[in-house]
Order: C-alpha cells, then structure tokens, then sequence
C-alpha cells in the first residue's frame, strides 16, 4: 500500500526496544569515573547508565524516522533519569516483595525474541548495537519480568472498566467514531524514482499507457496487475482493500477518490512511479456502530486506568524513598 508514512520499523526492532526499554539499568556501587547522575536508597545510577539508555531513545527515535542531534536529545535527559529512577524503585520493591522468577521463563522469553530475527547474526547485530552480551540480556530480561509480574498483581490486578463508562465514552466523543468517505481499488504501479532520467521517466510511462490501453480493450485489470505491477499488491491483483484520504500519498487519493466503482483512472504520478487505479467499492462517512468500537473503548480506557494507577504506585514509592538527583 502506497501510505504517507514510508519508514517501515521491523517487528524484531521495536520487539527489542520494547523489552531493552522496560527493565532498569542499575549500578549498585559508586562509578567515580562515570559519574553518578542519582542515587536510589543508596543505590547508584551512573552516567554511563544513563547514556545507555539515551541511545536506546534515539535508536528508537530513529526507527520511528524522527531524526535527533545530541542537543536535542540533551532535553531528554531529565525525563530519561526519571524513567530510570523508576525502574529502579520497582525492581527494588520487587525484591522487597519476594517476586521471583525462574530460569525457565527468562529462558522462554529469549528463545521468544531470537526467533523475531531471520537468523542468528541479525540476533547479534542487534545486541551489538545495544551494547549488550547475552549474558547481560537474560539480565535484564529477568529483570523486566520481574517488575512486569509487580506490577501486574500489585497494580493491575486492581483496574477494572464498566460497561457504563465504556457507553459514556462512546457518547461523549462522537467525533472519534466517524468514519470518513473511503474507497476500495485495486492499482497497477510501474516503479520510478523521482530522480530517474528522462529516459527511464519516458520508458515507464510507456509501459503504463500501454497496460491502460489494453484495460481499455477489455483486458482483466487484476491478471495485468499480477503480471506487471511493481507494488506487492501484485499477488491479490493489485487489491488494496478499502482506505480514506489520508492514508495514500495526495495524488493517488485525488485520483481514487473522484472515481465511481468500475472506473479506472488515467494515469497517475506519484513519488513511487505510475499508477493505474480502479475503484471497485465505496463507504460513505458514517459513524461507527457502538458494538463495533466498544472493545477498542475498553482497551483505551483500560490502559488509561492502568497508566494513572501505575503513576500513583510509583508517587507512593517516591514518597517513602531516599532519591538524590545530581547535576547533569
């Protein structure tokens, strides 16, 4: 599908920022050299802890395609040493607690997130580039496990949504539910670079005046699109099922949107190359039915509960800790 958005993040990445993300990164002795940025009843997070984690922000930024210099980043770091602070603060009441983990489950959770890379020097690379060992992994994975089964039986195991606060959302909020004008079509794109030559610019369009002229004499638009298109669409005939306005590139909508079902358009320039569309079907704007929004309500409200009651576990924790901040 042609959308705006171009940056693709692989699952294996984000899986990984995911977990590299949830678990602290603590130092329990003093690192002159690195320098302490805070302390934790006693226990110390050092500089090197927090540049650590700092690079896991931007390769994570850098993944959604927001690209950031080191000033910019500079304005994280208090919120990035408080996310630190609060790890530490869980993992610590989680020993408090008696939370324990078996080998076994970290073992689960590793054979899990390697099978997420196409082999296993992806698996390495992307240790390397987080400046881990396995070793150092498994602890941390121990470690976000350990703070996840917290969390879930001291804080979670306590929201709860209501149908009636579900219904109230859904009333109270109508814009939300519209569902704008979409289209469904099917596309051929014969693939060319903006910054292509003349030559190549003159040889695909060639190619989809004559793809056009051929669906003008009657020929089946999805057997042409399985055979010639460039976009992976191809293996459903160039089906992209239904989308609105927003979510393709604004001169393939223009094109689709002006367009009755069983029409094909003339041929169309986008950044990717030319495009042959033709609609097949089309929804009116209407407002979503409430059966069909009700259990994405839920969810919203859920971790809306669940975030609020985790920030009020943690002020609590805070208010009973020794937390020293130093300069950074």
């Amino acid at each position: 599908m042609i959308t705006r958005k171009l940056v693709r993040i692989t699952a294996a990445f984000v899986s990984m920022l995911a977990i590299l993300m949830t678990v602290p990164v603590i130092c329990y002795a003093a690192d002159s050299a690195a320098g302490q940025v805070a302390t934790v009843n006693g226990k110390v997070l050092t500089r090197q802890d927090l540049d650590r984690e700092m690079k896991l922000v931007a390769l994570k930024l850098a993944h959604q395609g927001r690209s950031v210099d080191s000033k910019q980043m500079k304005r994280y770091e208090g919120k990035i040493r408080e996310t630190l602070i609060n790890r530490a603060l869980l993992l610590e009441k989680s020993q408090a607690m008696g939370v324990s983990i078996k080998d076994a489950q970290v073992a689960k959770a590793l054979i899990e997130f390697k099978g997420m890379f196409p082999d296993d020097k992806s698996y390495r690379k992307a240790l390397a580039d987080m400046g881990f060992s396995e070793a150092t992994l498994k602890e941390k994975i121990k470690d976000g496990l350990t703070i996840k089964s917290l969390i879930d039986k001291e804080v979670l195991s306590n929201v709860s949504v209501s149908d009636k606060a579900v219904r109230s959302y859904y009333d109270d909020n109508p814009s939300l539910f519209q569902q704008p004008e979409q289209v469904k079509a099917s596309h051929i794109l014969v693939k060319v670079s903006p910054d292509a030559g003349e030559a190549q610019k003159n040889k695909a369009r060639t190619a989809i005046e004559s793809l056009k002229t051929r669906i003008d004499k009657g020929e089946s638009f999805a057997t042409l699109a399985m055979e010639n298109s460039d976009c992976p669409s191809k293996a459903k005939g160039g089906d992209l099922g239904f989308f609105g306005r927003e979510q393709m590139v604004k001169p393939f909508s223009d094109a689709a949107f002006v367009l009755e079902p069983g029409q094909t358009s003339d041929v169309v320039e986008t950044r990717f190359g030319y495009h042959l569309i033709r609609v097949t079907d089309r929804k009116q704007e209407r407002t979503m039915a409430y059966n069909d929004v009700k259990a994405s309500i839920s969810a919203r409200l859920r971790q809306q509960a669940e975030e609020k009651q985790v920030n009020t576990y943690l002020e609590k924790l805070k208010e009973h800790a020794d937390i020293k901040r130093f300069p950074l």
